[in-house]
This record gives C-alpha cells, structure tokens and sequence, in this order.
C-alpha cells in the first residue's frame, strides 16, 4: 500500500510535524473555499519530504487518486494528528501488544474513534485499507492478514459501530471468553447471549437490523465443527422468536430455554399448589432482576413454550389466564414462591 512510504517519517518527529502543519493548511484552504487545484496542491507539499524518485512520485499519485475521500474525511472535521496517524506519519499510542487479539482491539479501537463521524461504507473501506499504519513493522504484516481475510465482516461490522470486543470475537482474534464442554448446548446458548447483551444495549442504540445482524455471526463465537453447527441449527431455526426475544429483553437462561437450548422438565404436581409453586419458582428464575411490567407481561405470553407436554402447556396457561394480574405484579415485587401462591389463592396456609 502507498503509505507504506509514510513509515520512514514515524521514527522521524519531523515528518509528522510536517504532515500536521501541511493538514492545518489544507484546512485553510477548505474554509476558505479553494479550488480542487489549490487544495491538491497543498496535499501534495506532504509529498516533498521526499528525494525526488519512486517514493515522491507515489505519493503524488496517491493524492489524486483518493483526492475525494481524503477531502470527505477533512470535511468530517478530523483531528489533523488522526489524519496523519492513518497516514503513518505520526506514531498512534499504541498500548502493549503481546497477541492478534491485543492487536485487533487496539485497531478497532482507533476505528471506534474514527466512527464518531459518519463515514459510510466507501470511507470505511478507505480507512480499513491504511489502518495497519498505526502498528510498527513488527505486527503489520499480520494485521494486513487479518484485514485481508476478515474484510467482508469488518465493513458492516463498522457500519453497524458493532464494539471492538464483538468484532474481535466473532473473527477469532480473541477467544470467546467461555470454556466449551462436552454437552455445550445449555452452556453455550447463555453464555453466548450473556457476550451480546453485555456488549449491545439493543433496546436503545440498536434496532432489529443489528439484532439480525448479531444474530448472523454469533456463532463465530464457537469453535469451527460440532458447536458452532449446533449454535447455527439453533439460531436458524429459531432467528425469528431470537429477535422477538431479544427485543423484549428477555433474559439469556429465558432465551435458551425457549428454544429449548436448555431442558426444563414437565412439572410433576398433583394440587394446583404444587404446580403454583412449580411454575412461579421458575419464574422467578428466569426473569431479570430489573424487569419491567411489561417485560414480565411479555414474558408470560411465552413461558408456557418452555414445557413440553400438551396437558403441562395448557394447565400452565389456565393458571396464567386465571390470575394474570396478581402474576405481573408478584414477579414486578419479587414476592417469594409461598407467599406468592397463598396470594393467587392456589395454597393455603
């Protein structure tokens, strides 16, 4: 890539000094209203740092090029240090890096920052292409790799403003912070949905769309073969109520239950007290700590999809139909099992 030249100058303070005070200039230049002319001319005083040759010539050419997205990104009102960063120019912080997954976070973090200002998906794929610049020679070969062979993904990953943490997970820089077990069935589908809901506030800063989209590479979360054939079967057959889930913020043990990820056996009661405690122990068991009243309500429309039997799922709806009311506002206080049934009149004291 072009800017590759630029690296000579990062071990040279003077270079990035020089790529600034040029950028501040362009800026001028842009308030001012300028000509194409002038403001490629003024790009290109960047390229006389160089002897003449090769390395000048390709700056040059650089310039006019990608002219009209380097004045995109200047018009996005960017810090000139930014530009001259993904230039190569100027050293980036960088924090330690001992693994790819130090290396794609940091990445993306410096990407993070550059999505406050809505690029789109054509200056997207422009900075994906130069932001191995901010990482000395030691690991840019292997982030042009991981850019490269993960490109297709990081685009509307980007795009979506999906965090560093999901993207580097789902790509396989970094490890899916859950052990798989022999059985991963139960065990992955919460721990899976716990990784989204603690990384995507889906209620308020996305909608379906990212949902969806969520949903179609979360089980890049697993290793290739059995388990993640397992997570795609689930979320295939499943993707529709996944997303009605989700959005009514159900939670993960709910989630996986209602699609049968993990097992809740039929109750066993003989008195409608035992089935009382039963159904509402499980409940409580399922809903969130800060469930609203209309998540709880929502919730009851479903939790009767949990059992498998067709008396259990009946016996279940006619008890929900019958006290409804005292359900939503037993589960909104979180009033224990005995207390609970004594109130709907199922047991007495």
């Amino acid at each position: 890539m072009i800017f590759m030249l630029f690296n000579v100058l990062a071990k040279d303070s003077l270079g990035c000094q020089v790529c600034q005070q040029t950028m501040g200039f362009v800026y001028d230049l842009l308030e001012n209203g300028a000509t194409k002319e002038a403001i490629e001319e003024g790009l290109q005083q960047i390229c006389t740092i160089f002897p003449e040759g090769e390395w000048k010539q390709d700056c040059e050419k650089f310039i006019v090029t990608e002219y009209e997205k380097i004045i995109v990104i200047l018009e996005g009102d960017f810090p000139v240090a930014t530009l001259c960063t993904l230039m190569g120019a100027c050293d980036y912080p960088l924090p330690p890096i001992s693994s790819g997954c130090d290396m794609c976070m940091a990445g993306m973090i410096f990407l993070e920052d550059l999505m406050s200002v809505d690029l789109g998906l054509e200056l997207i794929e422009f900075v994906l292409d130069y932001v191995c610049e901010i990482f000395p020679d030691t690991w840019y070969a292997d982030c042009k790799t991981f850019i490269n062979s993960e490109y297709e993904k990081l685009v509307p990953f980007l795009d979506n403003e999906f965090p560093p943490e999901y993207i580097c997970t789902v790509t396989g820089a970094c490890k899916f912070p859950f052990e798989p077990k022999e059985d991963p069935t139960c065990e992955f589908c919460i721990g899976a949905f716990d990784f989204l809901y603690d990384l995507f506030d889906f209620t308020t800063e996305n909608g379906s769309n990212v949902i969806e989209m969520a949903l179609d590479y979360v089980c890049y979360l697993f290793p290739e073969g059995k388990n993640r054939d397992v997570c795609t079967n689930f979320v295939d057959q499943e993707y529709d109520n996944l997303v009605h889930y989700i959005e009514n913020e159900f939670t993960p043990k709910a989630i996986c239950s209602l699609i049968d990820a993990c097992d809740y056996e039929d109750p066993t009661y003989e008195t409608e007290c035992e089935f009382c405690r039963i159904f509402y122990q499980m409940a409580l068991d399922l809903i969130s700590f800060d469930a609203t009243e209309e998540m709880i309500e929502e919730f009851l429309d479903h939790i009767c999809d949990i059992f498998d039997s067709q008396i259990a799922v009946k016996t279940c709806r006619i008890f929900i139909d019958k006290n409804f009311e005292k359900l939503v506002d037993s589960l909104l206080q979180k009033y224990p099992t005995e207390l609970a049934c004594e109130m709907f009149g199922a047991c007495t004291m």
